[in-house]
Formats: C-alpha cells, structure tokens, sequence
C-alpha cells in the first residue's frame, strides 16, 4: 500500500509527522478531486481542535485521537486526479479541502469546493482567496452596506478582512474591536478606528449616535459576544453572526432583538466555486492585499510552530500560513 506523510495531532497542541495510507485515485467517488497539497492556512475554527476539543469522531469514538491532516481545511494544490470534469489533472486550485484533513501530501476534496487561481500568486499566498470567499459571502447577505456604519467584533484575520471587504462595499466608518490592540493591522485594514477593549466594554460604553448599522460577530468560541454585538447595534440594525459556536445552544437576548427590531444572520458559505471566482476578482482588484493579509509563512515541518503563532497572535499577526511543497 501506497503511504505519504501527514502531520497528526497526537494529543493537544502537539503534532508529529506520520506514514499514513496515501489516497489515490480509486478512493474517488463522482464529483471529488485527488489533490498533492501545496499550501494550507490556518482558520480559527482548528484551532479548539488544536487545544484539545474533541473532534466529532471522538465524540462518536471515545479514545479515537484526530485522524491524520487534521485539522486543516483551508487548502491549495495540484490536481493529480480527477471526477470532475472541471478540474484536470495538472490544475492548481484553492478552495476547501472537503474532510479537513490537508495537512498531509494528498488530500481528496470536493469539485465544487475548488477554483483555479492567478498563476502569479504562490500557493501559501492564493490560499487566502478561501477565507476572502468567505467574508465576501458574508457580506453579500447584508442589506444596505453602502453609508452605513459598521463594526467588526473581532480583529483576527476574519475580521481584518471584514474591515477591508465593508471599506470596499462602501460603509461610511468601519470600527474594530478586539481585545488585543490591533490598531496597526486594523487601520491598515480598513477600519476608521480600532478599539483596544473587551466586546462587553465597548458595547456598554456606546453613544445611541456612535451605534452601528451593521455588527459583524467575528469572534466566535464564546457565548457572550453575541448578545454584546446586539447590545451595541442601532434600532433596525443587522447583525451577522460569523464566528462559530462551540456550543449547540446560544442564549440570545430577546428583548434587544425585538425591541430595537434587529435582524440576525448567520450562514456557512455557499456557492464556493462562484465565491472562490469573487475573491480571485477581488484580490485583483486589491493586489496589494495579499501582504497586508498574509504575515507568517510556515514550512509543514514546523507547523507546531504556525499553530502556536496563531493560537497566540502578536499584535502584528494576520494569516499563518504552511507552505507543504514546492
């Protein structure tokens, strides 16, 4: 049997390289892509997996650890086979890597989570067109960006590109909230102004005048910031909640919702072949994004170390990236 070599978390925060059985072309089933992984990025849904939160096998298993390449979704690489007539063999494309498990040499993914990209870009920069995807789905859902006045909980990643994406709809101001004080990335971002403050602070310290139009929760793994984002919307205001639940049940204040007569939204993205084709447009239309997005590169073999950075930020780190071949 052919093997490959992938990175496992063998138990919290601590990866090893392994030998695993190598996917091939047989393994595809209508519809999937066999890809040599190139480059990977690091989103914030890995990383409570990194930390220790039972994976859903290991839910269903009790004692089963996290399979090999995982966790990583985030994904750019080299078709070397195809069930899908839009993909060849020899395409480079971004997207998704469909069973979260790309960090190894081979993954298997799904056409339709899949785009070709700029040839210019190298893989552990193009990989950002999936989490650009993203946001500018996001946003799509929202009504009225242009003039009005947005707030970004958060100022990871996520929601640096949400500052970049509601500066280029048209939003009058864009404020960043974060508890490290992201003022640098933020501006450069973006945004009009970045508050170095809790969500719960900030929320509780607002002007009816200084209350936005439009919310992003761009924080998740935490019950509470949901009901700060409702807290400090304007009356008929729009809240799109992006971070991800570690929780089945959220506790939402009904009585901000329907007094202030908000809208709540959430939503995986959808359409991921046309969104990946949006984000390849829209980078072009930004080229100088890419280095204000992607700060950190990492080798695979380090990726203890990418892990750790992102788990951890600096006040200057945006994308952590993995860099899986050349």
């Amino acid at each position: 049997m052919a093997t490959m070599r992938a990175q496992q978390l063998v138990r919290p925060r601590e990866f090893v390289e392994v030998e695993t059985p190598r996917p091939g072309a047989d393994d595809l089933v209508g519809g999937e892509v066999l890809l040599k992984v190139l480059a990977g990025a690091i989103c914030g849904s890995d990383l409570p997996v990194f930390n220790g939160l039972l994976t859903l096998k290991q839910r269903d298993e009790p004692g089963a650890g996290s399979p090999p390449g995982s966790p990583l979704h985030e994904v750019v690489g080299e078709v070397v086979a195809t069930r899908d007539p839009r993909h060849r063999v020899g395409d480079h494309v971004v997207g998704w890597g469909s069973r979260l498990n790309a960090l190894a040499e081979f993954t298997i993914s799904l056409g339709d989570d899949l785009f070709s990209f700029d040839p210019q870009l190298s893989p552990e920069r193009a990989v950002m067109l999936q989490p650009l995807a993203c946001v500018l789905f996001a946003v799509d859902q929202l009504p009225e960006v242009a003039g009005s006045r947005a707030a970004v909980l958060g100022q990871g990643p996520m929601g640096l590109l949400f500052n970049h994406v509601l500066r280029t709809a048209g939003a009058r101001s864009v404020v960043g909230v974060d508890r490290l004080d992201r003022t640098v990335l933020g501006l450069r971002m973006g945004a009009d102004e970045v508050a170095h403050l809790h969500t719960s602070r900030w929320a509780g310290q607002l002007s009816d005048a200084d209350r936005p139009d439009v919310v992003i929760e761009a924080i998740g793994h935490n019950m509470s910031t949901l009901n700060h984002a409702l807290e400090a919307a304007a009356p008929s205001g729009h809240i799109f909640y992006f971070g991800i639940p570690d929780d089945a049940h959220y506790p939402v204040n009904m009585q901000l919702l329907l007094r202030k007569n908000l809208s709540l939204r959430s939503g995986a993205t959808l359409q991921r072949r046309a969104m990946l084709e949006k984000a390849g447009d829209y980078l072009a239309a930004h080229p100088a994004l890419v280095d204000m997005f992607v700060t950190d590169t990492f080798d695979v073999d380090r990726v203890q170390q990418g892990f750790e950075l992102a788990t951890a930020p600096t006040s200057e780190t945006a994308k952590v990236t993995l860099r899986v071949a050349s």
